[in-house]
């Protein structure tokens, strides 16, 4: 085997702890006395404070196994260069049961703004173990398959998904890669469910392997295997075909480590979508934000923010070209246990209230985030230095979420990563009617300016 030697290099206050960067008091190691900058003094933000102690970082550099040169984020895209970004859309079937505003069609997607739409969900049969409709009065009676499939007369590349959340619960999909024989089953399902209506391929979104909803005593170990096999036997059925085959994936090193053979998968997929996002939510019991791109003082898992979780895919295997880094449309809402404690970390006693048009408990669409804030009687929070989104507190509600600013610096950092592009969860979660303020489709036009060079004026913060 060949030597290879690897530099990394930390941000200003951070350390080299083995795989990451790291607060120095973690850190058991000698510092370079040739250390050329002193980090600053670090601070918890107190409860009191409007704007987190400042500490600048950058996109970290943990190598991954073939280094690819990296250079500083631009904030002017490249146009006519050999990079084209992805910017993949997930479409929701359920959507289009919200109430007035809240409603969406497929009508509403702005074919400009995508390079590619998955359509969400399939669903496997838990019997048969090969693929079906999730909702044949939206999917069939309404076309909305067909409605969604007619976007490949516009250039996209229009793929349905199979999965999500709720369908992996239980058992069925460890059965299906576990055996063989239902894995050629399930294939010969998936090329008749696609040539039927249309789909140019498959996303699978298995929720997890090994960890099913992220409960990783719950799976057998072999399943990491199974999987991977799966993924393999797929792709060698859809290449003759010219079938696209991808997958939304987990950004937990936990699960990372138990459920995805990263190399192996990483042969087969035209694309590996990084779900980074719901690191934390009410289920922490308490506050936390929905996608920090860095860590901050007071997490206390180093691993649960996008830069960790990207790099990590990285450095297990995955081609920078085939990653994609996932942005949420939407905030995480908290209950606090005491209004007058707001800050980060600080005790939540549940969801916030559900919103008008999504209501779910502890989730609020952006349009819904920049409505409420945009009434008054919410403190907006920001972090100077951008490593997380704003927060915003009104009595004893609190919303973590991202705004036009963060979603601009992440696909900066795709862009400095050289990643294959970014992926949005959802198309109706942004602010699809411009009702606040900055135009339609604020959160995803700007992504589009950044990766892609669309045109257009520059959006501000909408919060």
């Amino acid at each position: 085997d060949l030597l290879e030697l690897r530099f990394s290099n930390c941000p200003v206050g951070l350390q080299w702890n083995k795989n990451f960067c790291d607060w120095p008091n973690n850190v058991k190691c000698s510092v370079r006395s040739d250390q050329t900058t002193q980090p600053p003094a670090i601070h918890r933000p107190k409860p009191t404070s409007t704007t987190p102690s400042p500490l600048t970082n950058k996109p970290l550099s943990l190598p991954n196994k073939n280094p690819i040169s990296r250079p500083k984020p631009s904030t002017a895209p490249q146009l006519g260069s050999s990079e084209e970004f992805k910017v993949v859309c997930y479409f929701t079937n359920w959507a289009w049961y919200r109430p007035g505003q809240g409603k969406y069609v497929p009508e509403d997607i702005d074919a400009n703004l995508c390079t590619h739409i998955v359509y969400g969900f399939a669903v496997l049969d838990s019997n048969s173990l090969t693929i079906k409709t999730h909702d044949s009065w939206a999917d069939i009676d309404n076309r909305f398959y067909e409605r969604v499939v007619k976007y490949k007369e516009k250039g996209l590349r229009v793929t349905v998904a199979i999965g999500g959340w709720n369908d992996s619960l239980g058992s069925k999909y460890a059965r299906l890669v576990l055996d063989p024989q239902a894995r050629q089953q399930f294939i010969k399902s998936v090329l008749a469910f696609v040539e039927k209506y249309g789909f140019e391929g498959l996303d699978l979104d298995w929720e997890y392997p090994v960890c099913w909803q992220v409960d990783c005593t719950k799976g057998a170990p072999a399943e990491k295997q199974g999987f991977a096999a799966l993924v393999k036997e797929l792709s060698q059925a859809f290449k003759p075909k010219s079938l696209l085959l991808s997958a939304a994936v987990s950004p937990s090193k936990l699960v990372i480590d138990a459920g995805y053979d990263v190399p192996k998968l990483s042969q087969y997929f035209d694309w590996i979508a990084v779900m980074t996002y719901d690191f934390h939510g009410h289920w922490d019991k308490q506050t936390g934000h929905v996608a920090p791109l860095y860590q901050v003082e007071g997490d206390a898992n180093p691993h649960f923010n996008g830069n960790f979780s990207i790099l990590y895919w990285l450095d297990q295997g995955a081609p920078a070209g085939k990653i994609l880094m996932g942005m949420p449309m939407y905030g995480q809402s908290f209950s606090l246990a005491n209004q007058k404690q707001w800050s980060l970390n600080d005790k939540s006693v549940g969801p916030g209230q559900a919103g008008t048009y999504t209501r779910a408990g502890g989730f609020l669409a952006y349009y819904e985030v920049c409505e409420k804030v945009g009434n008054g009687g919410w403190s907006v929070v920001r972090d100077k230095e951008g490593r997380i989104g704003p927060y915003a507190y009104s009595g004893n509600q609190w919303i973590s979420y991202d705004d036009v600013s963060d979603i601009r610096r992440k696909a900066q950092f795709i862009r400095s990563l050289r990643l294959g592009g970014g992926m949005v969860w959802a198309l109706d979660l942004d602010d699809f009617r411009g009702r606040c303020g900055c135009g339609k489709h604020p959160l995803l036009r700007t992504i589009n300016q950044e990766l892609r060079g669309i045109p257009g004026q520059r959006t501000n913060d909408c919060t």
